[in-house]
């Protein structure tokens, strides 16, 4: 039977390779001449971070460094510290060609151990996972309509956001850090930290502006004064193209701190006041756009056999997007001994799961606390307390299949020493994701029609059926190959779907 189809491109992302790797971590150094001896490790601290990527056939290239921290106290009591950068290269076959790939990589530290060998030398062993997620964007021709008076055709409108692209950017930060009034000059540079995030995404002039701050937190160790504390915001801001994106897509974005270092800076007369910061961030932007597709959901013809073939599209739809800080905090118990003051205070945040339901999403995570105290007689102990947080969002939608991957970083830490062997912590966290509405619909992407007639037997020109509520109209039809129009106008129906019981007339034509 002679027929058309008429065929339109949707667009979808497909996961092409997800995979981890687990890199060991083995290393021993000696400390230089001019740091002091170990008498106690307090805390080592291995931070990887991804310093780039590249893509060549089915290759994926990671390359990276593990800074590693020994903190430590001398003879003295006093707090020192040794810093350590460790690279590291990991090749993953995807088992396809990669070129038009988006290539998404994420690190965290499995575990670490560290032990003075003697008061000169450390041997550190430890894993750090790298976690390789590659998506393409994929196109799916489907059928739209058909050049075919004898074929019905189901037709409607998906809602969906189509991926236009993904960019990537890196910014480099260069600052000089400099100490405030009143404070004692540098001996050396205990811990520093730095968390990266997105305070402003939109769209303007078919460009992405992305702003942002990255918050610095550094642990100095003077001459003959107790450890400080030095707080620094950099803020950043980056355009970024992506093609096709207009005014009115939608952009998600985040940032990475791909490498970060800083060292104290001694100035020309011989002072050592300020840090050298120098960092790398990576902002990356995908575009999507809000636009519903135009489907056939279903066919069938009324005079011929016909086969048709359907293919599962998967139409994800930006339903929320957070970007929010929450506040998490706890009282926490100190039960070997009384707290006379902290030198320091830091806090990591881990996603555990994440869930909707009547409430809508739900993040439940872990915050730790490290934390450096010294006791009555000045000598430095660490701890480390573990805080559960709960956070939830609501989701104006009916839709039930949701995905989210959210970012999740620390803000500012602060405590309060509420009294012998206690202390109040607060964290402020921000919390940025967008939500996705996922729609798996099978579309048919080719109708043919056979020679053969449908067999429809000896019935007369009408047909009697007893139809129930909620009974679709369309369903029927189809199960007799009847003219959906006629059928509705012979027995005087608008509706798509019957609201009570009753019997209709199919037309045997």
């Amino acid at each position: 039977m002679e027929h058309k189809n008429l065929k339109t491109n949707v667009f979808s992302l497909e996961t092409v390779f997800n995979d981890s790797a687990e890199l060991p971590l083995d290393v021993d150094f000696t400390l230089p001449d001019y740091y002091q001896d170990v008498s106690k490790i307090l805390k080592c601290r291995a931070v990887p971070r991804i310093a780039s990527k590249s893509i060549s056939g089915s290759n994926v290239s990671v390359e990276g460094t593990v800074t590693v921290t020994v903190i430590y106290c001398s003879e003295d009591n006093c707090l020192n510290s040794y810093e350590y950068c460790y690279p590291f290269s990991k090749n993953f076959d995807i088992g396809a060609n990669a070129d038009g790939t988006v290539v998404n990589v994420k690190t965290k530290c499995e575990y670490i151990n560290c032990r003075a060998v003697t008061s000169r030398k450390i041997d550190i062993h430890g894993a750090v996972g790298v976690y390789v997620t590659v998506e393409r964007r994929k196109l799916t021709e489907i059928v739209s309509d058909v050049d075919c008076g004898d074929i019905e055709l189901l037709c409607g409108n998906m809602p969906a956001t189509v991926p236009m692209g993904c960019a990537e950017k890196y910014v480099t930060v260069e600052e000089e850090i400099e100490l405030g009034s009143g404070q004692p000059d540098i001996r050396c540079l205990i811990r520093y930290d730095a968390q990266a995030s997105i305070t402003e995404s939109k769209i303007l002039a078919g460009k992405s502006v992305v702003k942002g701050e990255m918050n610095i937190k550094l642990l100095y160790s003077p001459e003959n004064s107790a450890a400080q504390v030095v707080r620094y915001t950099a803020p950043f801001s980056q355009l970024i193209e992506i093609d096709g994106m207009t005014d009115n897509c939608n952009c998600e974005s985040k940032v990475y701190i791909a490498q970060l270092e800083i060292k104290p800076r001694v100035s020309a007369s011989g002072e050592c006041r300020s840090f050298m910061l120098n960092a790398k961030l990576l902002i990356t932007s995908e575009c999507f756009c809000n636009d519903d597709v135009a489907a056939v959901l279903d066919a069938y013809s009324r005079k011929f056999e016909a086969d048709i073939s359907k293919k599962d599209v998967c139409f994800n739809k930006i339903c929320e997007k957070i970007n929010e800080t929450f506040n998490c905090k706890k009282n926490l118990e100190f039960s070997d001994g009384e707290l006379s003051s902290v030198s320091d205070m830091w806090c990591d945040v881990k996603t555990e799961n994440v869930r909707f339901d009547e409430e809508g999403i739900i993040i439940n995570g872990v915050v730790t606390a490290f934390i450096i105290a010294l006791d009555n007689d000045g000598a430095p102990s660490f701890y480390e307390k573990a805080v559960d947080f709960k956070y939830t969002h609501p989701i104006n939608s009916e839709n039930q299949n949701f995905k989210c991957s959210p970012d999740i970083s620390v803000l500012t830490s602060n405590y309060t020493l509420t009294g012998p062997g206690s202390m109040e912590l607060r964290v402020d966290l921000n919390i940025s994701a967008a939500v996705y509405e996922c729609n798996n619909i099978p579309l048919i992407v080719d109708i043919k029609l056979k020679d053969e007639p449908i067999k429809k037997g000896n019935r007369g020109a009408m047909t009697a059926y007893f139809a129930s509520a909620g009974e679709n109209i369309w369903d029927i039809a189809r199960r007799y190959c009847a003219d959906l129009q006629e059928l509705k106008q012979i027995n005087d129906i608008s509706e798509n779907e019957l609201s009570e019981d009753l019997m209709i007339l199919v037309p045997n034509n």
